[in-house]
């Protein structure tokens, strides 16, 4: 049996003594971590946050949540502040915008205060924008329209971000398309780019959606991956508006050389697997230059003229 010795009163006092230091010490910690976790009430309410285009995961996508998304052309109060605008100036001798009054598409219309777009979209798909900042109740996204590269800003509740990191980089001096995953070669082909006359325009684009055709041996091949952007030459093409796209061809010998109205055409097996590959949002980049292969160039200027 272990033997229980007596306490003695100064040695218990100094026990007692310890003992509430400790139990002290132990409060005052506990509530300088609290503290620390507050949150801080000194922010304005005014304040907003913004973030850059390539975020890590990669180029932010908004897909609209709402039947009919209306991008406001210029920014909100709120942001003016800041500097912040969405003004873009069609270069001299440009053609006239798209859409504009009394010349609107079947999804898109100029509106007062910018644009209204309907979804889903024409093709009954998504309707989709890339994302150039994020604020916390305002998006400023590029979209459909020329001038090519014109941004506006959507409202953040409207819609549902997501991002990618595949994206498209054409060389029109090489009639090359090269088709990254990060840095990843994923896919590469020689196209067909426009001629003298039609070019395909040159800047930050991006993949509004995929068309599968009936008619996978006609003249767009078995997809056609529709862009934001439009040509820079002709106003109307085949009773419609001329956007550009990547699609597929039924004239494959003239691959490799400038003979489209603009478009980009491939192979039919490459734009199958880029149409079950690539989501629509899918950065795009068309230069002048060689690009260096596994180089691919910095994407996120969405605004280049």
């Amino acid at each position: 049996m272990r033997q229980v010795r007596p306490v003695s009163p100064l040695r218990l006092v100094t026990l007692v003594a310890l003992l509430l230091a400790l139990v002290v010490g132990a409060a005052a910690c506990s509530a300088t971590k609290a503290d620390d976790a507050a949150p801080d009430t000194t922010v304005e309410a005014t304040t907003t946050t913004t973030s850059t285009v390539q975020a890590p995961s990669g180029t932010l996508i908004a897909t609209a949540k709402v039947p009919s998304l209306t991008v406001f052309a210029e920014p909100p109060a709120v942001l003016r502040a800041d500097g912040s605008t969405a003004t873009t100036t069609a270069p001299k001798g440009a053609r006239p915008p798209i859409p504009r009054v009394g010349l609107n598409s079947a999804s898109v219309s100029k509106v007062a205060l910018g644009y209204q777009f309907d979804n889903p979209t024409y093709f009954e798909n998504p309707l989709v924008m890339q994302v150039l900042e994020q604020h916390d109740d305002w998006l400023k996204v590029l979209i459909q329209a020329r001038p090519n590269h014109t941004e506006g800003w959507v409202k953040a509740a409207d819609v549902d971000v997501t991002s990618t990191t595949y994206k498209m980089e054409l060389s029109l001096a090489d009639r090359h398309l090269t088709v990254y995953d990060g840095p990843t070669v994923v896919a590469e082909t020689d196209v067909v780019i426009g001629k003298d006359t039609t070019p395909t325009p040159v800047g930050s684009f991006y993949l509004t959606e995929k068309i599968q055709q009936k008619n996978p041996g006609g003249a767009y091949g078995p997809w056609v991956l529709s862009t934001n952007g439009y040509s820079e030459a002709v106003d109307l093409f085949d009773n419609g508006l001329p956007v550009i796209a990547f699609h597929g061809t039924n004239q494959p010998a003239l691959i490799g050389t400038p003979a489209s109205n603009g478009c980009v055409r491939m192979p039919n097996d490459v734009v199958t697997q880029l149409a079950e590959m690539l989501p629509a949002g899918t950065p795009i980049l068309i230069v002048e230059e060689s690009l260096a292969a596994g180089a691919p160039v910095d994407t996120t200027l969405a605004t280049a003229a």
